[in-house]
């Protein structure tokens, strides 16, 4: 059981059919990509529990996150994007004869059956790509249609970079070996066939496949560097050597197991792009505002909620963000669609899309949110949205300081008040006239000061 965990190995399901005439243009120029909308999918991970009701694989949830992170890092360039709907354990059946269930996926068959069953259910998000996460299967790692809006991976590769190689299949990308291929990419060439041959995708290098079930490896890739050093030739009339290079290894639709998974090429991203464009994916897709929602907890909002250390809206990894000084009346936040709140430069909390303790990308209070978007397929306008500026927290306890010079200076009388004095509705009628520093101290952390000068 162990070992089979680990199985590498993707079965995709595809239509095995040429493109529609007129749908796809086959380019592989990034200015393709330029002045374009953004596009963003909604993903909902499901994660399969044995019969016997135990999970397992208690991690899930995280390497669902990850999952996210890893889309969206590989992706974003082109201007696509994934948001975290969300993550469910579902449980599985015993089967006539399986005491497994769904939990181990025993052939490729019952792939389709855990769908059905699952979609029966009410255990498939209608509006999302929707992966699930079985045991462990014998035949592989990963299996999904090709195009479709479900996937299935094994847990133990949930977090890992099959969980992407699986939905680029669902978003109509195929596997870059094919014994049909030519290695030409000259148009002009009478051997040329990119375009209707493997992946359809031009810029992805021909090959036959560089994982060989026979011995479980790679057998013409260097594992130190991922380069390619095998003279394969392909089937053309010349027998033209394949021209192999790391980048074409290391594609996410490759399958050099240890190396691949790394990279998307821009025809690769243009396909994607040019298949949403046919509504297919209508139903699974959102819009860049929902990126600057949180995808679990809350928002403090006002002092009868009780302490704001119990309110934390968590956002999803995989982005670089800033979180910026910025002033507005807004005790929740701006919506995404209002820029009219100020910002400063001064980041009060920045995370890197590579961040991998995911509790600590939080909003903070008095902060709006940056999001560096990657590709020239950006939200109009700006970056910094949805400012979130609250006073409405009652503090812990603080202090009064009164200067009794009538200036700002040493001579101070200093006078600590605990929560229900720091609170008091009359506090600063109640003070005699002079001049005073407030101070108050939140759970957070965060220190309030108001210097204020009381006449009679």
């Amino acid at each position: 059981m162990n070992a089979q965990q680990t199985n590498p190995e993707c079965v995709v399901i595809e239509n095995n059919q040429t493109d529609p005439v007129g749908t796809f243009s086959y380019s592989t120029d990034m200015e393709t990509l330029n002045n374009c909308d953004p596009i963003v999918f909604n993903v909902k991970f499901w994660g399969i529990k044995h019969p016997d009701g135990n999970v397992y694989f208690p991690n899930r949830y995280h390497d669902a996150l990850q999952s996210i992170a890893n889309l969206n890092i590989l992706y974003n360039k082109f201007g696509i994007y994934f948001k975290f709907r969300g993550y469910d354990d579902i449980q599985s059946p015993a089967l006539p004869n399986d005491p497994d269930g769904y939990f181990v996926l025993q052939t490729t068959s019952q792939y389709s059956a855990m769908v059905s069953w699952a979609t029966t259910n009410g255990y498939k998000d209608v509006n999302s790509l929707n992966v699930y996460a079985f045991g462990w299967a014998p035949w592989g790692g990963g299996i999904a249609n090709m195009p479709s809006t479900t996937c299935a991976v094994n847990s133990a590769g949930l977090g890992n970079l099959i969980t992407t190689h699986e939905i680029s299949h669902n978003l109509y990308l195929g596997h870059t070996r094919s014994a049909n291929e030519h290695t030409t990419r000259d148009p002009l060439n009478q051997y040329f066939n990119a375009t209707f041959a493997g992946d359809q995708v031009v810029d992805t290098a021909a090959n036959i496949g560089f994982y060989h079930s026979s011995c479980s490896c790679t057998l013409y890739i260097d594992p130190t560097d991922c380069t390619y050093f095998g003279t394969e030739t392909d089937n053309s009339p010349d027998h033209k050597e394949y021209e192999i290079y790391h980048i074409d290894v290391i594609n996410i639709m490759g399958d050099a197991y240890g190396c691949s998974e790394q990279s998307l090429t821009t025809g690769q991203a243009i396909r994607v792009r040019e298949k949403v464009d046919t509504g297919f994916y209508d139903a699974v897709l959102t819009d860049i505002a929902s990126l600057y929602e949180p995808y679990d907890g809350e928002y403090f909002y006002s002092s009868s909620q009780g302490s704001p250390s119990n309110y934390k809206p968590l956002f999803q990894p995989g982005f670089d963000y800033r979180f910026v000084e910025c002033n507005c009346d807004c005790p929740l936040p701006s919506d995404y669609y209002d820029t009219s709140f100020s910002y400063t430069n001064n980041t009060l909390l920045t995370i890197s899309k590579y961040e991998t303790d995911y509790s600590i990308i939080t909003h903070p209070n008095h902060s709006a949110i940056h999001i560096d978007l990657l590709s020239p397929c950006i939200a109009s306008g700006q970056n910094t949205r949805r400012c979130y500026d609250n006073y409405n927290r009652r503090p812990k306890d603080g202090s009064i300081t009164l200067f009794n010079d009538g200036v700002l200076n040493g001579n101070v009388t200093v006078t600590q008040k605990d929560s229900l004095g720091i609170n008091q509705p009359t506090l600063i009628e109640d003070l005699n006239p002079g001049l005073y520093k407030v101070e108050k101290n939140y759970e957070d952390g965060e220190i309030e000061q108001d210097i204020i000068f009381k006449g009679n």
